[in-house]
């Protein structure tokens, strides 16, 4: 499965969650801000395409700097789909973000896996 392929089909899963959708100008990337009655939501996700990036961030724990949620659920996340961030990526990530690769979605089943995630990412977040 190439990234393109990934990106896409990564796009219209996270599109089915109740979410609102931001386009950047220039460059290849979603934010999804989950919609919300109570007021502005923080960003759930970013779907990166860009030459550099190529990944999906999932903020899990948006605006606690303090938190080491995304440095576990990174961990779990990468051994799952069998992968090292730093071996694949230069950018540090924040301690509340779990990032993929794109090229690490390479068969039918780490999408499945990575949806599975996701869904169980969300759902704490609505806790």
């Amino acid at each position: 499965m190439n990234n393109l392929v990934a990106f896409s089909e990564l796009h219209q899963y996270l599109s089915n969650f109740n979410m609102r959708l931001m386009l950047a100008e220039k460059n290849l990337i979603i934010g999804y801000k989950p919609f919300s009655y109570a007021g502005m939501q923080p960003k759930f996700a970013t779907l990166n395409g860009s030459k550099n990036y190529q990944c999906l961030i999932l903020h899990v724990a948006p605006g606690d700097k303090e938190t080491d949620l995304g440095e576990s659920l990174q961990q779990k996340i990468q051994e799952e789909l069998g992968f090292v961030f730093t071996e694949l990526r230069k950018f540090k990530l924040k301690n509340n973000e779990v990032a993929i690769p794109l090229e690490v979605l390479d068969s039918k089943e780490k999408m499945n896996i990575l949806k599975e995630f996701i869904l169980q990412t969300f759902e704490s977040r609505k806790k």
